[in-house]
């Protein structure tokens, strides 16, 4: 497997910023995904690009040159709506065949295309958060997977002289455009022209980020941006040029790790992405698991909350476990830090299939950033190792909080926010360079160059009353790790307080493990003794590693409610939204400080 070198120039500037940037040079490239695809088309016309369940129990494909075929014929259709590169398309869908089409047959004639969480449309009891998002966008159509589904969204949202392109359900309410009838629209001139006139510059993307940090903000991805960030990440895994890769993916395309990387990664190297309808929860984890089984990836990418509901299966299905890494080269985790026992536990599986370890790696990102400007392409050691930048990027290190902020800039960074000139503004410093959020350290302090681990969001640190600042997120990592294999998460508590507080999630099937508990409800697993005394244990042993009064953990709450999806609690990456469980749970929080606990509450 061929990976690039781990090789960087460092620049340690007198004011104590440091600037580091690849040591490779960034190859020239196509311009858009547009040139790629019309490539890939042409050089391998028969080769699968996308596969998803035909409902049938078989799978629907499509190859590269019937994509080609049918985005002219969608491009020209949104072109006779009057869709231009100032009136984007909105798109409310779930992952399929017809949502990639309507979304590059966008992106081939100039049209903005704008995916947007269908969490705002199908999981909320309002749609306050969708009016919003659409206004941000001054849309000129809107793309929806099921006009029967989506149909009290679009009622609720969307004016009833807008245009609606549908692929099922027409909704009985309103007139709509089906998606089969612009496939069926004859290429003409206008099609061609503009096609020939998308630029690098050009918006190929307005991707809103998930709003766990406030209201979803609109970014501008051009085509340059997109194409480029797959070239470089590419060079940094030269391996994906050797032989086309194939992938099995859930991660919703509305978020820049599934719709930018994952999908662009296939696209950009000519390979096989294989939708996955399945999800990381009891009920999706089945489906994920068989279509694994029957197209063993050769790139794994997933989120540490994706790969831990893999990992059960992995572990009580040898047949399984062999088939999914029979030609698996690497596995890329991303959206949070992996948890050490989950990465142990994917050691394990792999040397009991194949007799060795498979490479697991991580790296840095945003939607504003490419995904992915900081990569690793070397053996992590079981450490949330960022990278370095991949080549074409400059990254520059500001000392903050006994760390370092991370700010980034190179053709892969985003120009701003669409309309949104303050927030652009705001976005970047008097460099222009992109000011991520992200707190990094050096993997050598004396060395730079050897790459970047992750130390949290700067949002996310807070401060306790005595005024010492907490880095939140790798103490929350830290945290989990040290109760293996008991908790799915947890979220670190304590601002504005005394001490520090964990309000914890318990994997069930551990705690009753632990307890020897098989009969019990969750309320009588969760007070046993047993575990109690173990957690107690689990807290001193943590207390006595901790350097003071920011990392010593006091008070846990631990629940069987799990974040999720539903309660607005688990973000698209699968991970809990710090933000949103304080909110939801403060009652708990409260309790969690009392002067007199309830019994619920366990402390040192």
């Amino acid at each position: 497997m061929r990976l690039a070198p781990r090789a960087a120039v460092v620049v340690h500037r007198a004011d104590g910023t440091i600037i580091i940037r690849s040591a490779l040079a960034l190859d020239s490239c196509p311009h858009s995904w547009n040139i790629r695809l019309a490539d890939w088309a042409s050089r391998t016309p028969h080769q699968p690009f996308l596969t998803e369940a035909d409902g049938r129990g078989g799978r629907r494909v499509i190859s590269y040159a019937e994509t080609v075929h049918a985005v002219r014929a969608i491009g020209q259709g949104l072109l006779d709506l009057g869709l231009d590169a100032e009136r984007p398309l909105a798109i409310l869908s779930e992952n399929s065949i017809d949502c990639a089409l309507i979304t590059l047959a966008s992106l081939w004639v100039g049209v903005p295309a704008a995916p947007i969480s269908p969490g705002y449309a199908l999981k909320a009891s309002e749609f306050s958060k969708l009016a919003g998002v659409l206004a941000a966008l001054g849309h000129g159509a809107v793309y929806v997977a099921d006009g029967a589904r989506y149909g009290p969204a679009v009622t609720g949202t969307i004016a009833a002289d807008m245009p609606l392109i549908v692929s099922t359900a027409p909704s009985p309410d309103r007139s709509s455009i089906s998606l089969e009838a612009l496939r069926r629209t004859a290429p003409g001139a206008d099609e061609a022209l503009a096609n020939a006139a998308v630029t690098g510059a050009t918006v190929a993307k307005i991707l809103f980020t998930s709003g766990t940090g406030g209201a979803p903000k609109p970014v501008i991805l051009p085509h340059a941006m997109l194409a480029i960030n797959r070239q470089q990440n590419a060079q940094v895994y030269p391996f994906l040029f050797d032989e086309p890769p194939v992938l099995v993916d859930w991660l919703p395309w509305h978020h820049t790790f599934g719709g930018n990387n994952n999908f662009g990664h296939a696209l950009w190297n000519g390979g096989t992405l294989h939708i996955d309808d399945g999800a990381p929860t009891a009920d999706g984890i089945a489906r994920s698991v068989a279509l694994l089984e029957a197209y063993p990836p050769t790139l794994y990418l997933n989120t540490p909350g994706g790969i831990a509901a893999l990992l059960p299966h992995l572990q009580a299905a040898p047949n399984f476990a062999a088939r999914f890494f029979s030609r698996l080269k690497l596995i890329q985790y991303g959206g949070a830090l992996l948890p050490a026992h989950h990465w142990e536990a994917l050691d394990t599986a792999a040397i009991a299939a194949t007799g060795t370890r498979i490479m697991i790696v991580s790296g840095l990102g945003s939607t504003e950033c490419g995904p992915t400007p900081v990569q690793s392409s070397w053996e992590q050691q079981r450490k949330p190792e960022a990278g370095l930048p991949v080549p074409g990027v400059e990254a520059r290190l500001v000392p903050a909080f006994g760390s370092y902020e991370l700010r980034l800039r190179g053709p892969c960074v985003a120009p701003g926010y669409w309309r949104r000139p303050d927030l652009t503004a705001a976005a970047f410093d008097e460099e222009g360079f992109f000011k991520l959020g992200d707190a990094v350290q050096p993997i050598d302090p004396d060395d730079f160059g050897r790459g970047l681990m992750f130390d949290g969001r700067m949002s996310d640190n807070f401060k306790l009353s005595s005024g010492t600042w907490v880095m939140a997120a790798t103490l929350r990592a830290r945290f989990v790790a040290a109760f293996a294999p008991l908790l799915r998460d947890a979220v670190v508590t304590g601002h504005d307080r005394d001490t520090l507080g964990a309000l914890a999630f318990a994997d069930m099937a551990a705690a009753r493990e632990l307890t020897g508990c098989t009969d019990e409800d969750d309320a009588a697993v969760l007070a046993h003794p047993l575990l109690r005394q173990w957690i107690v244990g689990r807290l001193a042993a943590l207390a006595t590693e901790a350097r003071g009064s920011s990392e010593r953990i006091e008070r846990l709450f631990l629940s069987a409610d799990l974040p999720s999806f539903d309660n607005g609690e688990l973000t698209d990456k699968v991970v809990a939204s710090a933000r949103s469980v304080l909110v939801r749970r403060a009652a708990l929080v409260e309790r969690l400080y009392a002067p007199a606990p309830d019994d619920a509450v366990i402390a040192l």
